[in-house]
């Protein structure tokens, strides 16, 4: 999404704050440079005794810069505030989050640290099934066209979350995304959504991700798959000939060292991670 400028000033501001167990997630870093807009900023962290340190932290030098803060919700595991300057604001919030996840966080020029995009991918996922909102789908078909299919991302996220299967995932999302054009205008997107584009490829791509899924064993499940450095939707038909990577607490890199290498230099430095180009509404 676009970032405001308020949002970049603060990010950048911040960004000495951030370490691997302090780091920004969310929406943001995920669809950067996309037509979408979001209202805030969320700061994720490993630990809960994290988040009030962190919270009261980085309000202290955002005060100190000149910003007005007007606190939302100050609890043990979640922070919020509204943060101004001039005639722009954003908010910022601070929570806590399971430290499982596929790989490690990664520096980042901008954010300071930020979750690795594959983990962005997968969490957005469960976000999409554990709620009803429409920014989730516009997010959904971001991971499918810039980061991992769909089948792959949903395949993948069931290792973050106990007791769910692939096509149970697959069914919630259909079932919760029933919107209308009046729920999408209220995603602020820069061109507007278009309600029917968007809802017809969210429903090709489930169908496509429902296929892929019932190809595969089930024991397999919640895996990533590699082909090489890239991290892929694997052919059902060919398993053998991937590498597969599981999650653990705070992630992993591939044993093997060049792969390791590579990704990493990949993920750190490439920025079609975070950015690519048309509108989630095309299809």
């Amino acid at each position: 999404m676009p970032l405001s400028r308020i949002q970049t000033e603060i990010l950048q501001l911040l960004a000495a704050h951030r370490d691997p167990e302090s780091y920004v997630a969310g929406s943001t870093p995920l669809n950067r440079d996309t037509p979408r807009y979001s209202g805030d900023i969320d700061v994720f962290h490993d630990r809960e005794d994290q988040v009030a340190q962190a919270a009261e932290a980085d309000a202290a030098l955002l005060h100190e810069h000149g910003y007005t803060l007007q606190w939302l919700r100050r609890v043990s595991t979640f922070y919020s505030v509204l943060v101004q300057r001039g005639d722009e604001s954003t908010k910022l919030e601070w929570v806590v989050d399971s430290d499982f996840r596929f790989f490690p966080t990664l520096r980042h020029d901008t954010f300071g640290y930020v979750l690795h995009p594959v983990d962005l991918a997968t969490n957005k996922v469960a976000a999409a099934y554990g709620r009803r909102e429409p920014r989730d789908v516009i997010d959904l078909l971001t991971i499918h066209d810039r980061i991992l299919p769909l089948g792959a991302a949903v395949w993948a996220s069931v290792g973050k979350s106990v007791g769910f299967t692939p096509e149970g995932v697959i069914n919630e999302i259909r079932r919760i995304a029933r919107y209308t054009a009046a729920d999408f205008r209220r995603v602020a997107s820069d061109p507007p959504i278009d309600p029917a584009a968007t809802m017809i490829k969210l429903r090709n791509i489930l169908s496509d991700a429902e296929a892929f899924v019932s190809q595969m064993p089930t024991e397999k499940a919640g895996l990533l798959f590699l082909q090489g450095v890239e991290i892929v939707q694997p052919d059902p038909r060919r398993l053998d000939s991937y590498r597969t990577h599981a999650g653990q607490r705070r992630g992993q890199w591939p044993s093997n060292a060049e792969i390791t290498a590579a990704m990493f230099e990949r993920a750190a430095h490439d920025k079609s991670y975070y950015r690519g180009s048309g509108s989630p509404s095309d299809s």
